[in-house]
């Protein structure tokens, strides 16, 4: 098998691997990142636009299955970020941690306010952004410090070179 067919398959690996750790812990532990986004960023900042569209697109469709009410917007949202993503990171150095966390943190607060909104227009309950990101500050932050670490472990374990 090819070489990068083979990083593919790994890729998407992980992806599912993120997807069970999410589901499982999210709702029991606070501070518990989203692993599923850094996977995402982590494909537009190293793979590129095209294959972080597609990894987005099947990262919206599992991640929608889980939430039924954020399912088309997840479906469109996580695409859209990892190929965003993926032309934040080639205006920087891809390798310095500090555009690894800006990448992080746009990704992060983009789904935040894209399912605010959302949800805002589907329910006519208006939520407040300031009290969703305050709700989930302590996910936000995690997600936003744990990726430069996560994607040094990902470089590693499917042998990219720089």
């Amino acid at each position: 098998m090819e070489k990068r067919t083979k990083q593919r398959l790994y890729l998407y690996a992980v992806l599912l691997v993120a997807v069970l750790l999410q589901v499982r812990y999210t709702g029991t532990l606070i501070w518990f990142p989203d692993l599923i986004l850094l996977v995402v960023v982590y494909t537009g900042i190293f793979w590129g636009a095209r294959e972080a569209f597609s990894i987005g697109l099947f990262a919206g469709l599992v991640r929608g299955c889980f939430s039924p009410y954020t399912f088309g917007l997840d479906l469109v949202l996580f695409p859209v970020i990892g190929a965003l993503v993926s032309g934040l990171a080639r205006m920087f150095y891809r390798q310095n941690p500090a555009t690894q966390l800006l990448t992080a943190a746009v990704a992060a607060l983009s789904v935040i306010l894209a399912h605010t909104f959302y949800l805002n227009a589907v329910t006519a309950n208006p939520i407040r952004i300031r009290h969703v990101i305050h709700g989930s500050q302590w996910a936000l932050i995690s997600t936003i410090f744990l990726a430069p670490l996560l994607f040094i472990l990902l470089q590693a374990w499917l042998g990219l070179e720089e």
